[in-house]
């Protein structure tokens, strides 16, 4: 009996975890994350996460005289890289990966003078309420940032 319960033990152990699922809707927590001075914008996500496909639409809140606006983006984890443009005929390339149990998120822009990077790491705490998406960016404008988003689920 010991044996069959060390087998199973170890056979658990050793079957790899399923990713965390996004699935959810999120808003920011200004205080846990890193925002630029005075900025008062509402900023949340409704992402749905489906084994490997993820539907993120952002939803950036009224600020003085700007209305409400929201996009949603299209992704395929761990696909070909996906090439899309924006109004101003900005290139972008995504690519979408595990890393363990982080989302990463890999974004080459292509602007009319320059290309800008950025690598958005996404993690789920254990308890599932807490989306944090470390970004840095690199690139044409000789000024590397990064910043943080605390996100908390609302749903």
């Amino acid at each position: 009996m010991r044996s069959l319960i060390l087998i199973l033990l170890l056979s658990w152990a050793l079957h790899p975890q399923g990713h965390p699922d996004f699935t959810g809707t999120w808003k920011q927590d200004n205080s846990r994350s890193t925002i630029r001075p005075g900025s008062t914008i509402q900023y949340s996500n409704r992402i749905a996460h489906q084994e490997q496909k993820l539907s993120v639409t952002t939803i950036l809140g009224a600020n003085g005289d700007r209305k409400e606006s929201t996009y949603t983006r299209e992704y395929e984890i761990g696909g070909e890289p996906k090439v899309t443009s924006d109004r101003e005929g900005d290139q972008f390339t995504n690519i979408v990966k595990w890393e363990g149990n982080s989302l990463v998120f890999e974004t080459a822009e292509k602007e009319k003078s320059a290309t800008l990077n950025s690598r958005e790491v996404w993690t789920l705490s254990a308890d599932g309420k807490t989306l944090t998406k470390k970004i840095h960016r690199t690139g044409g404008r000789g000024n590397d940032s990064d910043q943080t988003y605390v996100l908390v689920k609302q749903d």
